[in-house]
C-alpha cells in the first residue's frame, strides 16, 4: 500500500502551527503513536500534534493515523526543545502531554530532563492562557522534581502529584505496568491567565538566509579549505563537513549545526551570478533557520567578501 504523508508530516516549509480559533493538543515523544491516535479519535474537532525524535516512530504513527482515517493529526520529526520554539505560534497549545519519558537519572544527563527551568520556560511560551502540561511517569522522584520546577515558575500553578491516576487512555507500556502492579504518577500544571508568552524565536521565511556579493572571488579559492572548520557562538556549534564544486563555479557545502542540542544536517549553496556570487541555505531538507544555520551562511559569505 502506498502511504502519502504529505498532509500529516510538517517541516520548516510550513507556517508555524496555531489554534485557528480551535483546540491544539500536543504529545511530546509519542512513541508508537497509540496515545496520539486515541486522543485524535476522541477529540475530532481538535488539531492533535505529535513530536518525536525517532524517524521510525514518526513513520509508524503516520501510517496509523492514515489507516484510522484521522485527518486531525500532524507530526513533527525532531527534538522537542527546538520544535516547541520554532514550529508553533506563541501561546497556541491548549494541552500538552508527555508520557513516560526517560528520567535521565545520571547527573551528566540532567540537562535532558523535563524537570529543568528551561523546559518550563518553553512550555510557558507555547501554552495558551489556562493551558495545561501533563507528565505521566513511573518514577516518583522525577514526578516530584517536575512539579517543583513548574511550581517555582510564576507562570504556572501546579496540582499535587497524583499516584496511580485514572486516565481516559493509556500508553502500551502504561497498561503493562499497571497489570504488573507498578505505580504510576501524574503531574499536571496550568499556565496562569494573563501570563506573557515568549516571542516566536524563529523565522522560516527566506529573509536573511540569502546573500549576494558583487565582485566576489572564485568560490573554489575562497571556500575550498572550509571542510573541517568549526564555528561556535551563543548556544550553537557548526561543523563544515565537505565542499563540492561544479564546472560552472557553483559550490555545495555540507554542514551540521547544533543549536542547544538540536542537530540539523543541511547544505549551503554558492552559485555564480552576473555580478558575483550568491549564497543561500539550500531548500533540500528544509532546515529550521536557527541561529546556528544563519551563522553558518554568514561565515561562508564573509569568506566571499560580504560585510555584516
Amino acid at each position: 500500500m502506498y502511504w502519502n504523508f504529505t498532509d500529516i508530516l510538517r517541516t520548516s516549509r510550513d507556517a508555524p502551527l496555531s489554534r485557528n480559533d480551535g483546540v491544539l493538543l500536543a504529545e511530546i515523544g509519542f512513541g508508537n503513536g497509540e496515545f496520539l491516535e486515541r486522543m485524535a479519535s476522541a477529540r475530532r474537532g481538535a488539531l492533535v500534534v505529535g513530536i518525536e525524535v525517532s524517524q521510525w516512530c514518526v513513520c509508524k504513527a503516520a501510517r496509523r493515523a492514515l489507516a484510522a482515517g484521522l485527518s486531525n493529526i500532524r507530526l513533527l520529526h525532531g527534538d522537542a526543545r527546538a520544535l516547541l520554539r520554532h514550529a508553533f505560534e506563541p501561546a497556541s497549545i491548549t494541552e500538552a502531554y508527555m508520557n513516560f519519558p526517560c528520567p535521565w537519572p545520571k547527573r551528566r544527563h540532567a540537562e535532558r530532563r523535563v524537570a529543568r527551568p528551561g523546559f518550563a520556560w518553553l512550555m510557558g511560551g507555547c501554552l495558551e492562557d489556562g493551558g495545561t502540561f501533563t507528565l505521566a511517569t513511573d518514577v516518583d522522584w522525577y514526578a516530584e522534581q517536575t512539579r517543583e520546577v513548574f511550581e517555582s515558575d510564576p507562570l504556572f500553578e501546579t496540582e499535587p502529584v497524583r499516584k496511580n491516576p485514572e486516565r481516559a487512555y493509556h500508553t502500551k507500556y502504561e497498561r503493562k505496568w499497571i497489570e504488573m502492579g507498578r505505580d504510576t504518577y501524574l503531574v499536571t500544571v496550568r499556565k496562569r491567565k494573563g501570563a506573557a508568552a515568549m516571542e516566536q524565536l524563529n523565522d522560516n521565511t527566506d529573509e536573511m538566509i540569502e546573500y549576494e556579493v558583487t565582485g566576489a572571488p572564485d568560490a573554489r579559492s575562497a571556500v575550498g579549505s572550509l571542510a573541517g572548520e568549526t564555528l561556535e557562538g551563543a548556544g550553537y556549534r557548526v561543523v563544515f563537513r565537505e565542499v563540492f564544486f561544479a564546472e560552472d563555479g557553483a559550490a555545495l557545502v555540507t554542514t551540521i549545526a547544533v543549536d542547544e542540542g538540536f542537530e540539523q544536517h543541511f547544505y549551503l549553496r554558492i552559485v555564480p551570478t552576473s555580478v558575483g556570487l550568491r549564497g543561500k541555505v539550500d531548500s533540500v531538507g528544509h532546515p529550521y533557520r536557527t541561529p546556528g544555520v544563519r551563522a553558518s551562511l554568514r561565515h561562508v559569505m564573509k569568506k566571499l567578501g560580504a560585510r555584516f
